[in-house]
C-alpha cells in the first residue's frame, strides 16, 4: 500500500491513535480545575450566566464549594475599582468554545445540568485537546518533511512526544495552554516556510492569525512573530529584502493587520470597559510575574524540583543540535536561535519558575517543532559516523527516552511529587515504584492551597524568639488604665499598629519560615463596625503577597482580655530581600486593648 511506504504518516497514525485512546480513558472527574478553569470561565460567564463582563461571581463560588475545582479563586482579579475581573485571557475559551457548545447541546438532549461543569463539557474538552494535538503533530510531520527524510521525520516525531515532557500535555493535561501553543507554533512555521517559497498572502494571513491567538492564550507567546521575521536572515540586507518583501504585498498585509485587530478587539474592548484601557496587565501580582533582572537559569535547567534538563534529558541531544543547525543550515539558525533564547530567558524570568504541578518544564514545549529540528541535524550527522559511535549515540537517547518515561509514570503515580521534590527525595526515589513515609520525610514544606495555616510539625524546626512586648516600658507605653499593668490602646484615628518587619534574608536563608504571633486584646462594651485582622505579608516594590489576615471578632464578654495565636507560613520567596511584614489592621473608629505581644520564628533543622 502507498501509505506503508510513507512511514511518517504510518509513524502519525499510531501516534495519534495511541495519544487518543490513552486521553480518552483517563477522563477526570474534574477537568475543569484550577488553570484551566481560568481560561475557561468566560465560557459559562457568558452563555449560561449572561454575564460576560464578570460584575458578579457569586454563582462561581457555588460552583467552586460544590465541585472543588479550586483551593482558592485565583483566576479572579480586581479592577481598581475592586469589581471582579477575568485574571487571564480569553484565547484559549476560543479554543475551549466549539467543544464547549457541542457540549452544552449534547448536555440538553441527555437531561446532564447545563451548567459548563457536567460530564458531557468535560468530554467535549477533552476531545478538543486531542483534536489540537493531532493538528500539532500533523503540522510537525510536515515541517520535518521540508528538512529531513521519511525515516528520520518518524524518528523525531516518536522521541518529541514520547522522549520528552510533551507527552503530559498531550495525554492527561491537554486542555492546558502549551497544547495549544505548540499547535499554533507548528502553523506559523509551516506558513513561514511555505511564504518564503511562494510569497503567496495566504501564508501572511495565517501566520498572523495564528501570532495573535498564541498572544492571547498567553501575552509573552507573541514572540512566535521571531520565527517568520527572522527566517533565512544572515544579514542586514537580508533582513532589508525581508521587509521590502512584507511590505510590498498590501493587500495581504492590511488584511493580516486588519483580521489581527478583530480578533484581538474583544479582548481590548472588555479591558477597556473594566479598566478604561484597551491595553491592560491582567497578570499584575505582586507575588507571580517577570523578573528581567533576576532570571532562574539554572533552577530551569537542572533543578530537582522541575530542572527542564534533568526531567527531559532528550533535549541535550536538541541543544547540541544547534551547533549542526549552524553548519548545515546558516539562513534558518539565527531565526531558531534567537526565538529559542527570546522563550528561555522569559521563562527563566517568571518568579514562579517551576510553574505549579507541570513535568518538568511545561512552557518550554513551545519551542519544541524548533528544538525538534535542531534534533534531526544532530542526527542527520551522527549518521556519518562509524558503527561504534552510532551504537553509543543510540543507547543514550533510547536511555533518555526511558528515562522520562519512568519519571512521568512517577509523576502520574504521586511517587516524584508536582511541587515539592528536592534533591535528597529525588536520588531516594530514582528508578523506585514506591515510596516510604522516610522518603516523603525529604520533600519541601507541605503548602495547603486553600489558604489554612496549620502548623503541626513544630518538632521538625528550631524556634528562634524575634519580638516580646508586654509595653511596661514606660517609654513605650500605651495608656495606663490599671494600677501597674501597661497595654497599648489604638485610638480611633490610628488605622495600623506595626508588630514587626524584617529582610527575609536576615531571617533565614531557607526556603521557608514558620511564624508564630500572639498578643491579648480587649474590646470595650461600645465596640462597633468591622473587627480588626492580624496580619501577616511578604512585601516588595510593587505589593503584598502571601497576603494572611484572619479577623478577630469581638467574644461575647466585653472588656475581657483574651489569647489570640497565629501560625504563618512564608510564601514561595520571589525575592530573598523581599520584607516579612506584621501589623494589626484596625478596619474602623472604636478603639481596643492590645497587649503582651510575642513573635518567633521556627526555621527548618
Amino acid at each position: 500500500m502507498k501509505i506503508l511506504k510513507k512511514s511518517s504518516i504510518t509513524t502519525l497514525i499510531v501516534i495519534c491513535s495511541i495519544l487518543s485512546i490513552y486521553r480518552i480513558n483517563v477522563v477526570r472527574e474534574n477537568e475543569i480545575s484550577w488553570d484551566i478553569l481560568g481560561y475557561y470561565l468566560y465560557l459559562p460567564a457568558t452563555f449560561i450566566q449572561h454575564d460576560p463582563m464578570l460584575h458578579d461571581i457569586r454563582w462561581l463560588e457555588k460552583t467552586n464549594e460544590e465541585k472543588k475545582l479550586a483551593g482558592t479563586l485565583y483566576m479572579v482579579s480586581q479592577n481598581q475599582r475592586g469589581e471582579p475581573m477575568y485574571f487571564f485571557l480569553m484565547g484559549m475559551s476560543l479554543f475551549y468554545a466549539p467543544f464547549f457548545f457541542a457540549g452544552s447541546a449534547f448536555a440538553k438532549i441527555s437531561g446532564f445540568p447545563v451548567d459548563g461543569f457536567s460530564q458531557p463539557y468535560q468530554y467535549f474538552l477533552v476531545i478538543g485537546g486531542i483534536i489540537y494535538s493531532i493538528i500539532g503533530l500533523i503540522f510537525l510531520r510536515k515541517i520535518l518533511l521540508r528538512f529531513f527524510s521519511e525515516r528520520l521525520s518518524s524518528l523525531l516525531m516518536i522521541l518529541t512526544v514520547f522522549g520528552t515532557n510533551y507527552i503530559n500535555h498531550l495525554t492527561i493535561d491537554n486542555l492546558s495552554t502549551v497544547n495549544v501553543i505548540f499547535m499554533l507554533t507548528t502553523i506559523v512555521l509551516w506558513n513561514t516556510i511555505k511564504w518564503h517559497e511562494n510569497f503567496k498572502g495566504q501564508h501572511l494571513i495565517a501566520m498572523g492569525i495564528c501570532i495573535t491567538l498564541a498572544a492571547l492564550v498567553k501575552p509573552t507567546e507573541v514572540f512566535v512573530l521571531l520565527i517568520p521575521l527572522l527566517w533565512n536572515v544572515t544579514s542586514a540586507e537580508k533582513f532589508k529584502q525581508k521587509l521590502y518583501a512584507i511590505l510590498s504585498d498590501k493587500k495581504a498585509l492590511i488584511c493580516t493587520i486588519g483580521i489581527c485587530f478583530l480578533i484581538a478587539l474583544p479582548q481590548m474592548l472588555y479591558w477597556y470597559k473594566k479598566t478604561g484601557s484597551f491595553i491592560y496587565d491582567s497578570y499584575k501580582n505582586p507575588g507571580v510575574g517577570l523578573d528581567f533582572t533576576s532570571p532562574h537559569i539554572l533552577n530551569v535547567l537542572f533543578s530537582y524540583r522541575k530542572g527542564w534538563l534533568l526531567y527531559t534529558p532528550l533535549m541535550i541531544i536538541a541543544l547540541i543540535g544547534f551547533y549542526f543547525l549552524y553548519k548545515k543550515n546558516k539562513p534558518i539558525f539565527y531565526s531558531s536561535t534567537i526565538y529559542f533564547l527570546f522563550c528561555f530567558y522569559i521563562v527563566s524570568s517568571w518568579s514562579e519558575w517551576w510553574y505549579g504541578a507541570a513535568f518538568s518544564e511545561r512552557p518550554l514545549i513551545a519551542t519544541y517543532p524548533v528544538l525538534t529540528i535542531c534534533m534531526g541535524y544532530f542526527f542527520q550527522h551522527i549518521k556519518k559516523n562509524i558503527l561504534i559511535f552510532k551504537v553509543m549515540i543510540g543507547a543514550v537517547v533510547a536511555f533518555f527516552v526511558f528515562l522520562n518515561q519512568f519519571q512521568w509514570w512517577q509523576y502520574k503515580n504521586y511517587i516524584l511529587d508536582p511541587y515539592r521534590t528536592t534533591k535528597e527525595y529525588y536520588w531516594a526515589t530514582f528508578l523506585k515504584k514506591s515510596v516510604t513515609p522516610a522518603d516523603r520525610e525529604l520533600l519541601m514544606v507541605d503548602r495547603d492551597f486553600t489558604g489554612k495555616m496549620e502548623f503541626s510539625e513544630k518538632v521538625k524546626y528550631q524556634k528562634t524568639s524575634l519580638l516580646t512586648s508586654d509595653f511596661e516600658d514606660k517609654d513605650n507605653k500605651g495608656n495606663q488604665a490599671e494600677i501597674n499593668n501597661y497595654f497599648y490602646r489604638l485610638t480611633p484615628e490610628q488605622e495600623y499598629y506595626p508588630i514587626f518587619e524584617s529582610p527575609y534574608n536576615e531571617l533565614t536563608q531557607k526556603d521557608h519560615l514558620w511564624i508564630t504571633i500572639s498578643l491579648n486584646i480587649r474590646f470595650p462594651a461600645d465596640f462597633e463596625g468591622s473587627a480588626p485582622c492580624l496580619t501577616m505579608t511578604m512585601e516588595r516594590k510593587n505589593g503584598a503577597y502571601g497576603y494572611y489576615a484572619p479577623e478577630i471578632k469581638p467574644d461575647s464578654i466585653p472588656d475581657h482580655w483574651r489569647k489570640i495565636e497565629l501560625s504563618f507560613l512564608t510564601p514561595e520567596i520571589r525575592s530573598s530581600e523581599d520584607h516579612l511584614k506584621c501589623y494589626l489592621w484596625k478596619r474602623g473608629k472604636s478603639s481596643f486593648d492590645i497587649d503582651n505581644i510575642k513573635l518567633d520564628i521556627y526555621k527548618r533543622k
